[in-house]
């Protein structure tokens, strides 16, 4: 994959497009980069997000509260870029995400099953977003697969589709206590799609 490059015009695109996600998001990326580089991580990611007019003090982020979602892309495409990371840092990002924040790891947890996930994805994705519609176009429990599709979300970035990917894997292990769980991304607005889906099989 990739290694990112961010540019002043992209990260200017970004920081227009409209929708909230809750802060634990961005505790999530604060925690990640503080386990992988530690404070000094930290203060290179921050001050590389101001370079760009996005400013954000991490330590001050409250779990609760709503923030652009612009801000949680920009602060994982600043994050791969400080590092050197290429884009499949990004699947360790989503994947990791769960355990990552309290607050995540507490939502998570609050989850019943895998049938009622899927009866339930636009409740479960409001939970973390105010924008977009996630919704399942077909699940069977017995032959052990679903589809999530994301409508009316954003093109931010190809990074954070890995993210969601990823993140879907994690959540889908932990509610079938299983390793067997595969997540194929069948549609994407990067490829011109006018949503993004996700096959799940486990």
């Amino acid at each position: 994959m990739a290694k990112i490059k961010l540019t002043k015009k992209e990260a200017d695109r970004i920081m227009k497009i409209k929708g909230n996600t809750i802060g634990a998001i961005l505790k999530t990326d604060y925690q990640f980069i503080l386990n992988k580089k530690g404070k000094e991580g930290v203060k290179k990611v921050e001050e590389r997000l101001k370079e760009l007019g996005c400013p954000i003090n991490f330590k001050k982020i409250s779990s609760f509260k709503w923030y652009p979602e612009s801000k949680g892309c920009l602060a994982m495409l600043v994050m791969l870029e400080v590092f050197g990371w290429d884009e499949s840092k990004a699947s360790d990002l989503g994947y990791n995400a769960p355990f990552d924040s309290p607050v995540t790891k507490f939502m998570i947890g609050s989850l019943l099953d895998v049938e009622k996930v899927f009866q339930n994805t636009q409740k479960y994705w409001h939970r973390f977003a105010d924008f977009g519609e996630m919704k399942y176009t077909e699940y069977n429990i017995e032959n052990k697969y679903g589809i999530l599709r994301i409508e009316n979300f954003k093109k931010y970035h190809p990074t954070v589709e890995i993210y969601i990917n990823s993140f879907l894997l994690r959540l889908f292990e932990i509610l079938t206590k299983s390793k067997k769980v595969k997540v194929e991304q069948t549609k994407s607005l990067f490829n011109n799609d006018s949503y993004d889906e996700f096959k799940i099989t486990w």
